[in-house]
């Protein structure tokens, strides 16, 4: 079982990560340069606030001796770094290939780390359920903390440049309610499966959070779930006006609560091992 510093640090790799992909779905060639150059940015410093703070983690751990898990999976996210740190240093100027190359070498090199990272926090084998559905919930969940931070700081970006087309803050909101929709059916089904197919000690963990932690279950998915689900709502008929502003506004709450509920769900990963 992880302690709470390195399943709260996972929300830092989760955003930048999560980040990226959504700015895949931006145009790039519709939006200024600028956008993401400072979007770009924003990520990045979560990035590198998530390598330093498990950089520490990982000289104390010399102490009790390393694995060799925890040793790929501390060069994997300096790379992820390094990468993403390149393609940033792409933006001024014209290196289109160099962009191109090390943008979707920190796409691998993060999911790579990711599922590596999933395998630490649960307690099952190898060749077990956990192995899959560990990745799969941190991917969503680093897509829904993505999604709604590059929303945010797009709809900024329309009080800049008041003329720029809507559609490009379409597809960021699109992509965030499809993350939202998404991880919330995995998380209704996700007990149920893990209680009937997991580890003994995935259904021990089950078992510790209806008993003593139930409320910071509720509390978990009404904040990151049902809340950014009825702001989802008011985001797309503030959009239909169109009224940026104000959908930036919601944007802003929604990434409140989804920052939140994340934050609730690494307290739960670390109280039962459990990727809620």
């Amino acid at each position: 079982m992880q302690a709470f510093p390195a399943s709260f640090l996972l929300l830092f790799y989760q955003v930048s990560l999560g980040g990226l992909f959504a700015l895949a779905v931006t145009p790039f060639h519709e939006l200024e340069r600028g956008f993401y150059k400072s979007t770009g940015g924003v990520l990045f410093v979560f990035a590198l606030l998530g390598l330093w703070g498990k950089a520490d983690l990982f000289r104390r751990s010399f102490s009790a001796g390393i694995e060799l898990g925890t040793g790929v999976e501390m060069i994997l996210h300096i790379i992820f770094v390094l990468c993403f740190a390149l393609y940033l240093f792409s933006l001024w100027g014209e290196r289109l290939l160099l962009r191109a190359r090390t943008f979707s070498l920190s796409l691998l090199a993060g999911l790579a780390g990711l599922a590596l990272i999933s395998h630490g926090f649960h307690q099952a084998p190898f060749w077990s359920l956990e192995t899959v559905l560990f990745p799969i919930s941190f991917f969503l969940s680093s897509l829904l903390l993505g999604g709604v931070t590059v929303g945010m700081l797009l709809g900024h970006w329309y009080l800049i440049d008041t003329g720029q087309s809507i559609e490009p803050f379409m597809r960021i909101f699109k992509f965030f309610v499809t993350s939202l929709i998404v991880q919330t059916i995995f998380l209704v089904i996700l007990p149920l499966w893990l209680y009937l197919m997991g580890d003994t000690k995935t259904i021990e963990g089950i078992q510790r959070l209806w008993e003593n932690h139930r409320l910071l279950l509720f509390a978990r998915v009404s904040i990151a779930q049902f809340g950014p689900l009825v702001l989802s709502y008011m985001i797309w008929r503030t959009l239909k006006i169109p009224h940026t502003m104000a959908a930036t506004g919601l944007f802003y709450i929604a990434l409140l609560g989804v920052f939140v509920g994340e934050i609730l769900g690494k307290q739960i990963l670390a109280l039962t091992s459990l990727p809620f």
